[in-house]
């Protein structure tokens, strides 16, 4: 594997060229020849170290656990999948990762690629539509006609969220700043709650609520749930400063909180995959930059922002 990556944790600068043998092809497996990968938070995280304690990874390591791209072999064992074909996937995270020219991935991770999508949207879906997914559908049991509230409306799994809940037939809220409220409008939210004018406030009372900020944000938006609700989180005590009003809140609601650490998984993204071609959702790309040292380090600034709308992708274009 020739890819972009780190031999120590550290800032962007110390994002470089990383070579590492390719794992070898198993009976159950797929050698995959990258042609985009997703940049989400996760990767910058593990470049600076924030995971190593989750991760203890064996440097040198290239990033990315989001991608698509085409088969070059396929193991013995494998009947779903053959050379050609173009698939989207996210692979183990304790493993290399996918801002590289190639990855061995076990191919009951793998999915084939939605029809009419390009590389780059492709390579958008994975981590976001499992992360989803894995919320609404597998904790949070999401049901036609539930209200749900999602937290940062218009990054990238806000933005899949919304969808993903309409699809399932939900009532959507989000929060998000004012200058999105048309862009998650657009999406399907039902009802935008602005965090930029002034305190947050609805008479609705949801059943489910997706979070994707932790601290204060989170604490705030609790007062809006029901009793007995159920909330999925994605945030981790390194994330964000928990406030110590939060525990007698969830307590007083009776609230259900699980957290939620994305798994790969081919069937989900099959689901995933299903709901693209049903037109239900659609990739939310804002910015695809080249897969090279210096498209890794603009995407890796652009994502610390927290400001992005929707995914940025790393491309190839081979």
């Amino acid at each position: 594997m020739i890819g972009i990556g780190i031999e120590q944790y550290g800032d962007e600068q110390q994002l470089k060229t990383v070579v590492v043998p390719t794992e070898p092809l198993g009976p159950d497996d797929l050698l995959i020849s990258i042609k985009a990968s997703g940049v989400n938070p996760v990767d910058w995280k593990v470049r600076e170290g924030l995971l190593r304690e989750d991760f203890p990874y064996q440097l040198p390591l290239i990033l990315g656990w989001d991608a698509s791209g085409k088969v070059a072999v396929a193991g013995s064992n494998v009947k779903d999948f053959k050379v050609g074909d173009d698939v989207f996937f996210r692979p183990e995270m304790e493993k290399q990762g996918t801002y590289a020219d190639e990855i061995v991935v076990p191919a009951s991770l793998v999915a084939p690629m939605p029809q009419g999508l390009t590389y780059a949207e492709a390579a958008s879906l994975p981590l976001v539509g499992l992360t989803v997914w894995q919320a609404l559908v597998e904790a949070g049991n999401v049901q036609p006609g539930d209200k749900v509230l999602i937290l940062a409306g218009s990054g990238g799994i806000g933005s899949m969220a919304i969808q993903v809940a309409k699809a399932l037939g939900a009532y959507v809220a989000v929060t998000t700043s004012s200058k999105n409220m048309e862009f998650v409008r657009d999406l399907g939210a039902d009802e935008v709650l602005a965090y930029d004018m002034g305190d947050l406030n609805t008479t609705t009372e949801f059943d489910f609520m997706l979070d994707t900020l932790g601290g204060s944000s989170y604490g705030d938006a609790l007062k809006f749930m029901k009793k007995n609700a159920v909330v999925a989180t994605i945030i981790s005590g390194r994330d964000a400063v928990r406030p110590d009003y939060i525990d007698a809140v969830e307590e007083e609601r009776q609230l259900t909180v699980k957290f939620v650490f994305t798994r790969p998984d081919g069937r989900n993204m099959n689901h995933i995959r299903e709901l693209v071609e049903a037109q239900k959702i659609k990739p939310i790309v804002t910015e695809v930059l080249p897969l090279t040292i210096d498209g890794a380090r603009k995407a890796h600034l652009l994502s610390q922002t927290g400001r992005a709308r929707g995914k940025i992708v790393l491309s190839s274009n081979n």
